[in-house]
Protein backbone atom coordinates (compact mmCIF):
# COMPACT_ATOMS: atom_id res chain seq x y z
CA UNK A 1 0.00 0.00 0.00
CA UNK A 2 1.34 3.71 -1.00
CA UNK A 3 1.46 5.79 2.08
CA UNK A 4 0.83 9.69 1.43
CA UNK A 5 4.12 12.06 1.01
CA UNK A 6 4.15 14.59 3.32
CA UNK A 7 5.46 18.03 2.17
CA UNK A 8 6.20 19.61 4.95
CA UNK A 9 9.56 20.42 3.67
CA UNK A 10 9.88 23.36 0.74
CA UNK A 11 10.35 22.10 -2.67
CA UNK A 12 13.03 24.64 -3.75
CA UNK A 13 15.36 24.08 -7.28
CA UNK A 14 18.78 24.03 -5.34
CA UNK A 15 21.44 26.43 -6.97
CA UNK A 16 24.04 22.96 -7.00
CA UNK A 17 21.49 20.17 -8.84
CA UNK A 18 24.04 17.06 -6.88
CA UNK A 19 22.69 18.43 -3.40
CA UNK A 20 19.35 16.37 -2.80
CA UNK A 21 16.51 16.60 -0.50
CA UNK A 22 15.38 12.88 -1.01
CA UNK A 23 16.92 9.50 -1.32
CA UNK A 24 14.99 6.76 -2.70
CA UNK A 25 15.78 3.88 -1.72
CA UNK A 26 15.47 0.61 -3.70
CA UNK A 27 16.02 -3.16 -1.50
CA UNK A 28 16.43 -5.84 -3.65
CA UNK A 29 16.31 -10.03 -2.05
CA UNK A 30 14.27 -8.35 0.98
CA UNK A 31 11.10 -8.13 -1.52
CA UNK A 32 11.04 -12.23 -1.55
CA UNK A 33 11.15 -12.64 2.16
CA UNK A 34 7.36 -13.39 2.01
CA UNK A 35 5.90 -13.01 5.84
CA UNK A 36 9.09 -12.13 7.07
CA UNK A 37 9.65 -9.28 4.83
CA UNK A 38 8.60 -6.56 7.03
CA UNK A 39 10.91 -7.40 10.20
CA UNK A 40 13.72 -7.43 7.20
CA UNK A 41 12.32 -3.75 6.03
CA UNK A 42 12.02 -2.49 9.82
CA UNK A 43 15.91 -3.69 10.27
CA UNK A 44 17.41 -1.62 7.11
CA UNK A 45 14.68 1.38 8.16
CA UNK A 46 16.36 1.40 11.64
CA UNK A 47 20.01 1.26 9.83
CA UNK A 48 18.66 4.20 7.68
CA UNK A 49 17.71 5.77 10.68
CA UNK A 50 20.67 5.85 12.78
CA UNK A 51 22.84 6.90 9.41
CA UNK A 52 20.79 9.89 8.41
CA UNK A 53 20.63 10.86 11.77
CA UNK A 54 23.47 13.10 11.91
CA UNK A 55 22.71 14.94 8.83
CA UNK A 56 19.72 16.47 10.45
CA UNK A 57 16.33 16.30 10.32
CA UNK A 58 14.91 13.37 8.27
CA UNK A 59 12.14 11.56 8.09
CA UNK A 60 11.96 7.82 6.54
CA UNK A 61 8.92 6.27 5.38
CA UNK A 62 8.25 3.12 3.16
CA UNK A 63 6.82 3.81 -0.46
CA UNK A 64 5.56 1.48 -2.33
CA UNK A 65 8.41 -1.10 -2.64
CA UNK A 66 11.05 1.88 -1.70
CA UNK A 67 12.15 3.35 1.00
CA UNK A 68 11.84 7.29 1.25
CA UNK A 69 14.32 9.19 3.21
CA UNK A 70 13.32 12.81 2.58
CA UNK A 71 15.82 15.53 4.24
CA UNK A 72 15.04 19.07 6.24
CA UNK A 73 18.04 20.01 4.26
CA UNK A 74 19.40 18.91 1.39
CA UNK A 75 22.57 16.95 1.46
CA UNK A 76 25.47 16.55 -0.95
CA UNK A 77 25.38 13.37 -3.60
CA UNK A 78 28.91 12.65 -2.14
CA UNK A 79 27.18 11.84 1.52
CA UNK A 80 24.19 10.01 0.58
CA UNK A 81 26.03 7.66 -1.76
CA UNK A 82 27.95 6.49 0.75
CA UNK A 83 25.49 5.90 2.75
CA UNK A 84 23.84 3.70 -0.30
CA UNK A 85 27.46 1.65 -1.03
CA UNK A 86 28.05 0.96 2.82
CA UNK A 87 24.13 -0.09 4.14
CA UNK A 88 23.81 -4.04 3.70
CA UNK A 89 20.15 -4.27 2.35
CA UNK A 90 19.87 -1.57 -0.36
CA UNK A 91 20.03 -2.59 -3.92
CA UNK A 92 20.37 0.60 -5.31
CA UNK A 93 19.47 4.09 -4.27
CA UNK A 94 18.63 7.70 -5.70
CA UNK A 95 18.89 11.10 -5.09
CA UNK A 96 15.60 12.65 -6.23
CA UNK A 97 13.85 15.73 -6.11
CA UNK A 98 9.98 15.44 -5.30
CA UNK A 99 7.47 16.97 -7.37
CA UNK A 100 3.91 16.36 -9.49
CA UNK A 101 3.42 13.55 -11.61
CA UNK A 102 2.81 16.07 -14.74
CA UNK A 103 4.33 16.16 -18.19
CA UNK A 104 5.05 19.68 -16.75
CA UNK A 105 6.57 19.35 -13.23
CA UNK A 106 8.50 16.61 -14.47
CA UNK A 107 9.87 18.51 -17.52
CA UNK A 108 10.93 21.14 -15.20
CA UNK A 109 12.75 19.69 -12.71
CA UNK A 110 14.40 17.62 -14.86
CA UNK A 111 15.38 21.04 -17.16
CA UNK A 112 17.19 21.74 -13.58
CA UNK A 113 19.02 18.90 -13.46
CA UNK A 114 20.20 19.13 -17.17
CA UNK A 115 21.54 22.84 -16.96
CA UNK A 116 23.54 22.21 -14.05
CA UNK A 117 25.90 19.24 -15.49
CA UNK A 118 27.40 19.12 -18.82
CA UNK A 119 27.39 16.14 -21.15
CA UNK A 120 27.20 14.78 -25.31
CA UNK A 121 25.22 12.31 -24.61
CA UNK A 122 22.26 10.92 -22.44
CA UNK A 123 18.98 8.93 -21.44
CA UNK A 124 16.38 9.21 -19.82
CA UNK A 125 15.13 6.47 -17.55
CA UNK A 126 11.51 6.33 -16.06
CA UNK A 127 10.30 3.73 -13.40
CA UNK A 128 6.11 3.52 -12.79
CA UNK A 129 6.12 2.14 -9.35
CA UNK A 130 1.80 1.99 -9.75
CA UNK A 131 0.49 1.27 -13.27
CA UNK A 132 -2.52 2.98 -12.84
CA UNK A 133 -1.40 6.63 -13.50
CA UNK A 134 -2.05 9.18 -15.93
CA UNK A 135 1.10 9.10 -17.25
CA UNK A 136 3.59 6.16 -18.68
CA UNK A 137 7.17 5.93 -18.56
CA UNK A 138 7.48 5.95 -22.30
CA UNK A 139 5.24 9.62 -22.30
CA UNK A 140 7.70 10.51 -19.96
CA UNK A 141 11.09 9.19 -21.42
CA UNK A 142 10.06 10.92 -25.09
CA UNK A 143 8.87 14.31 -23.80
CA UNK A 144 11.46 14.99 -21.35
CA UNK A 145 14.20 13.52 -23.83
CA UNK A 146 12.74 15.38 -26.08
CA UNK A 147 13.29 18.84 -23.77
CA UNK A 148 16.72 18.26 -22.73
CA UNK A 149 18.02 17.36 -26.54
CA UNK A 150 16.96 20.54 -28.06
CA UNK A 151 18.44 22.64 -24.62
CA UNK A 152 21.38 21.15 -24.27
CA UNK A 153 22.21 19.81 -27.79
CA UNK A 154 23.12 16.30 -26.40
CA UNK A 155 22.12 13.03 -28.42
CA UNK A 156 20.00 10.10 -26.96
CA UNK A 157 22.34 7.30 -25.95
CA UNK A 158 20.15 4.66 -24.25
CA UNK A 159 22.77 2.17 -24.14
CA UNK A 160 26.11 4.02 -22.72
CA UNK A 161 25.23 7.18 -22.07
CA UNK A 162 27.37 9.94 -20.71
CA UNK A 163 24.39 11.54 -18.02
CA UNK A 164 21.05 9.91 -17.01
CA UNK A 165 17.90 11.31 -15.68
CA UNK A 166 16.45 9.18 -13.65
CA UNK A 167 12.83 9.55 -12.90
CA UNK A 168 10.50 7.52 -10.36
CA UNK A 169 6.41 7.79 -10.27
CA UNK A 170 4.64 6.90 -7.39
CA UNK A 171 1.19 7.68 -6.90
CA UNK A 172 0.22 11.24 -6.47
CA UNK A 173 4.27 11.74 -6.83
CA UNK A 174 6.88 12.28 -9.18
CA UNK A 175 10.73 11.79 -8.00
CA UNK A 176 13.24 13.04 -10.06
CA UNK A 177 17.35 13.30 -10.30
CA UNK A 178 20.74 12.27 -12.05
CA UNK A 179 22.90 10.68 -9.68
CA UNK A 180 22.20 6.75 -8.66
CA UNK A 181 24.70 4.17 -6.47
CA UNK A 182 24.92 0.75 -6.09
CA UNK A 183 24.16 -1.07 -3.30
CA UNK A 184 25.63 -3.87 -1.48
CA UNK A 185 22.82 -6.28 -1.79
CA UNK A 186 22.22 -9.07 1.16
CA UNK A 187 20.56 -8.09 4.20
CA UNK A 188 20.53 -5.32 7.07
CA UNK A 189 23.22 -5.83 10.01
CA UNK A 190 21.87 -8.01 13.22
CA UNK A 191 18.64 -9.54 10.95
CA UNK A 192 20.85 -12.62 11.35
CA UNK A 193 21.76 -12.68 14.34
CA UNK A 194 25.74 -11.95 15.92
CA UNK A 195 28.80 -14.01 15.33
CA UNK A 196 32.30 -13.67 16.24
CA UNK A 197 35.04 -13.49 13.51
CA UNK A 198 38.81 -15.04 14.13
CA UNK A 199 40.40 -11.95 12.62
CA UNK A 200 44.21 -12.78 12.00
CA UNK A 201 45.04 -9.62 10.38
CA UNK A 202 45.80 -10.58 6.80
CA UNK A 203 43.31 -10.69 3.57
CA UNK A 204 41.04 -13.06 4.00
CA UNK A 205 39.65 -13.27 7.34
CA UNK A 206 38.34 -9.62 7.11
CA UNK A 207 36.55 -10.51 3.41
CA UNK A 208 34.81 -13.90 5.31
CA UNK A 209 33.62 -11.17 8.36
CA UNK A 210 32.60 -8.51 5.11
CA UNK A 211 30.27 -11.39 3.62
CA UNK A 212 28.91 -12.31 6.82
CA UNK A 213 27.66 -8.50 7.77
CA UNK A 214 26.65 -8.84 4.03
CA UNK A 215 24.45 -11.67 5.23
CA UNK A 216 22.59 -10.16 8.27
CA UNK A 217 25.51 -10.81 10.70
CA UNK A 218 26.73 -8.72 13.52
CA UNK A 219 30.35 -9.55 13.74
CA UNK A 220 32.47 -9.65 17.01
CA UNK A 221 35.91 -10.29 16.29
CA UNK A 222 38.89 -12.60 18.12
CA UNK A 223 42.33 -12.33 17.12
CA UNK A 224 45.21 -14.25 18.58
CA UNK A 225 48.71 -12.85 19.17
CA UNK A 226 52.28 -14.16 20.12
CA UNK A 227 52.88 -11.12 22.13
CA UNK A 228 55.60 -10.99 23.86
CA UNK A 229 57.34 -12.94 21.55
CA UNK A 230 56.47 -10.85 18.72
CA UNK A 231 55.57 -7.27 17.90
CA UNK A 232 52.31 -5.35 18.34
CA UNK A 233 52.20 -5.10 14.75
CA UNK A 234 49.05 -7.32 14.38
CA UNK A 235 46.92 -6.18 17.16
CA UNK A 236 47.51 -2.65 15.41
CA UNK A 237 46.18 -3.95 12.09
CA UNK A 238 43.35 -5.92 13.09
CA UNK A 239 42.29 -2.84 15.48
CA UNK A 240 42.38 -0.83 11.77
CA UNK A 241 40.34 -3.70 10.25
CA UNK A 242 37.80 -3.84 12.42
CA UNK A 243 37.47 -0.14 11.86
CA UNK A 244 37.73 0.03 8.16
CA UNK A 245 34.44 -2.90 8.81
CA UNK A 246 32.72 -0.60 10.97
CA UNK A 247 31.37 1.23 7.96
CA UNK A 248 29.24 -1.21 7.21
CA UNK A 249 28.22 -2.29 10.58
CA UNK A 250 28.64 0.04 13.38
CA UNK A 251 30.99 0.08 16.30
CA UNK A 252 32.91 -3.61 16.19
CA UNK A 253 34.18 -5.28 19.53
CA UNK A 254 37.47 -6.83 19.29
CA UNK A 255 39.34 -9.52 21.88
CA UNK A 256 42.94 -9.81 21.77
CA UNK A 257 44.20 -12.87 22.92
CA UNK A 258 47.77 -13.53 24.09
CA UNK A 259 48.75 -16.71 22.63
CA UNK A 260 52.50 -16.75 22.88
CA UNK A 261 52.52 -18.65 25.98
CA UNK A 262 49.99 -21.43 24.99
CA UNK A 263 51.98 -22.04 21.70
CA UNK A 264 55.20 -22.92 23.50
CA UNK A 265 53.01 -25.27 25.75
CA UNK A 266 52.10 -27.00 22.34
CA UNK A 267 55.53 -26.97 20.65
CA UNK A 268 56.80 -28.20 23.97
CA UNK A 269 54.89 -31.60 23.97
CA UNK A 270 52.95 -32.14 20.25
CA UNK A 271 54.96 -33.39 16.94
CA UNK A 272 56.21 -30.23 15.21
CA UNK A 273 53.83 -31.39 11.90
CA UNK A 274 50.75 -31.02 14.09
CA UNK A 275 51.84 -27.81 15.66
CA UNK A 276 49.74 -25.74 13.38
CA UNK A 277 46.49 -27.74 13.22
CA UNK A 278 46.79 -28.12 17.57
CA UNK A 279 47.21 -24.40 17.29
CA UNK A 280 43.87 -24.03 15.44
CA UNK A 281 42.20 -26.30 17.90
CA UNK A 282 43.00 -24.78 20.97
CA UNK A 283 41.75 -21.14 19.04
CA UNK A 284 38.55 -23.02 18.53
CA UNK A 285 38.05 -24.03 22.00
CA UNK A 286 39.36 -20.23 23.13
CA UNK A 287 37.13 -18.64 20.84
CA UNK A 288 34.13 -20.63 21.04
CA UNK A 289 34.25 -19.77 24.81
CA UNK A 290 34.52 -16.03 23.77
CA UNK A 291 32.02 -16.05 21.68
CA UNK A 292 28.86 -17.79 23.49
CA UNK A 293 29.55 -15.32 26.43
CA UNK A 294 29.53 -12.15 24.40
CA UNK A 295 25.95 -13.39 22.80
CA UNK A 296 27.65 -15.00 19.04
CA UNK A 297 26.15 -17.75 17.92
CA UNK A 298 28.59 -19.19 15.49
CA UNK A 299 32.66 -18.89 14.78
CA UNK A 300 33.60 -17.51 11.42
CA UNK A 301 36.98 -18.16 10.01
CA UNK A 302 38.95 -17.09 6.63
CA UNK A 303 39.78 -20.36 5.70
CA UNK A 304 39.95 -21.37 1.94
CA UNK A 305 40.43 -25.31 1.01
CA UNK A 306 43.51 -26.00 0.12
CA UNK A 307 45.00 -23.10 0.55
CA UNK A 308 47.58 -23.73 3.16
CA UNK A 309 48.25 -26.65 4.82
CA UNK A 310 46.39 -26.87 7.72
CA UNK A 311 43.04 -25.96 5.00
CA UNK A 312 42.88 -29.75 3.60
CA UNK A 313 39.68 -31.28 4.38
CA UNK A 314 40.57 -33.59 7.04
CA UNK A 315 42.78 -31.03 8.86
CA UNK A 316 39.64 -29.23 8.88
CA UNK A 317 37.13 -31.77 9.90
CA UNK A 318 39.94 -32.28 12.78
CA UNK A 319 39.73 -28.96 14.05
CA UNK A 320 36.31 -28.57 13.76
CA UNK A 321 35.77 -31.85 15.86
CA UNK A 322 36.50 -29.71 19.26
CA UNK A 323 33.44 -27.02 18.33
CA UNK A 324 30.17 -27.50 19.60
CA UNK A 325 28.88 -24.27 17.43
CA UNK A 326 29.01 -23.58 14.27
CA UNK A 327 31.83 -22.90 12.10
CA UNK A 328 31.48 -21.23 9.04
CA UNK A 329 33.72 -20.63 6.07
CA UNK A 330 32.11 -18.32 3.79
CA UNK A 331 35.61 -18.40 1.77
CA UNK A 332 35.74 -22.28 1.55
CA UNK A 333 35.14 -22.47 -2.47
CA UNK A 334 37.09 -18.82 -3.35
CA UNK A 335 40.56 -18.97 -5.13
CA UNK A 336 43.08 -16.61 -3.79
CA UNK A 337 42.72 -14.14 -6.54
CA UNK A 338 38.84 -13.73 -6.08
CA UNK A 339 39.73 -13.32 -2.42
CA UNK A 340 42.48 -10.43 -3.16
CA UNK A 341 40.29 -8.82 -5.61
CA UNK A 342 37.11 -8.23 -2.77
CA UNK A 343 39.40 -7.15 -0.65
CA UNK A 344 41.09 -3.86 -2.81
CA UNK A 345 36.67 -3.52 -3.27
CA UNK A 346 35.44 -3.33 0.24
CA UNK A 347 38.93 -1.63 1.08
CA UNK A 348 40.63 -3.46 3.34
CA UNK A 349 43.35 -4.75 1.41
CA UNK A 350 46.00 -2.32 1.67
CA UNK A 351 45.95 -2.32 5.74
CA UNK A 352 45.91 -6.29 5.13
CA UNK A 353 49.18 -6.40 3.38
CA UNK A 354 51.42 -4.14 5.49
CA UNK A 355 53.97 -6.73 6.97
CA UNK A 356 53.21 -8.37 10.54
CA UNK A 357 53.96 -12.03 12.38
CA UNK A 358 51.14 -13.37 12.51
CA UNK A 359 50.77 -15.87 15.25
CA UNK A 360 50.73 -18.83 13.37
CA UNK A 361 53.93 -17.76 12.15
CA UNK A 362 55.80 -18.21 15.54
CA UNK A 363 56.96 -21.55 15.90
CA UNK A 364 55.53 -22.64 12.67
CA UNK A 365 56.97 -25.99 11.94
CA UNK A 366 59.20 -26.63 8.14
CA UNK A 367 56.95 -29.16 7.27
CA UNK A 368 53.40 -29.22 8.23
CA UNK A 369 51.05 -32.17 7.87
CA UNK A 370 48.62 -31.89 5.58
CA UNK A 371 46.52 -34.68 7.49
CA UNK A 372 45.11 -35.48 10.35
CA UNK A 373 42.59 -37.11 12.45
CA UNK A 374 40.41 -35.64 15.62
CA UNK A 375 41.60 -39.45 17.10
CA UNK A 376 45.03 -38.81 16.77
CA UNK A 377 45.18 -35.30 17.44
CA UNK A 378 43.54 -35.86 21.13
CA UNK A 379 45.53 -38.51 21.54
CA UNK A 380 48.77 -35.90 21.51
CA UNK A 381 46.56 -33.71 23.25
CA UNK A 382 46.31 -35.70 26.21
CA UNK A 383 49.97 -34.92 26.58
CA UNK A 384 48.76 -31.10 27.55
CA UNK A 385 46.53 -29.28 30.53
CA UNK A 386 44.19 -28.42 27.45
CA UNK A 387 41.96 -27.11 29.95
CA UNK A 388 44.54 -25.07 31.90
CA UNK A 389 45.14 -23.51 28.80
CA UNK A 390 42.00 -22.88 27.36
CA UNK A 391 41.25 -21.20 30.86
CA UNK A 392 44.71 -18.96 30.74
CA UNK A 393 43.44 -18.09 26.74
CA UNK A 394 40.38 -16.73 28.28
CA UNK A 395 41.23 -15.03 31.31
CA UNK A 396 43.94 -13.03 29.24
CA UNK A 397 41.69 -11.99 26.51
CA UNK A 398 40.72 -8.17 26.38
CA UNK A 399 38.41 -6.87 25.05
CA UNK A 400 37.44 -3.49 23.52
CA UNK A 401 35.24 -1.42 20.98
CA UNK A 402 36.48 -0.12 18.11
CA UNK A 403 34.34 2.34 15.71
Amino acid sequence: MTLAISTAFPQVVPPVVHNYPHLLVHYGELALKGRNRHRFIQRLIEELRAKCRPLGTCRIRMLQNRIWCAFADAVSWDTLSAIARNTFGIANAHGMWQTLPTLAAIEAQAMACARADNFDSFAVRCRRVEKQGALTSQEVCIRVGRAIELATGARVNLDAPAWTLWVTLVGQDAFVGCNREEGPGGFPVGISGRVACLLSGGIDSPVAAWRMMRRGCRVDFIHFHSAPFTSAASQEKVAELVRLLARWQGIGRLAMVPFGRIQEEIATNAPSAYRIVLYRRLMLRIAESLARAAGCEALVTGESMGQVASQTLSNLAAIDAVATCPVLRPLIGKDKQEIVDEAKRIGTYAVSIEPHSDCCQYLEPRNPATHSSADELSVIEQEMNLAALVAQGIETAAWQTIG
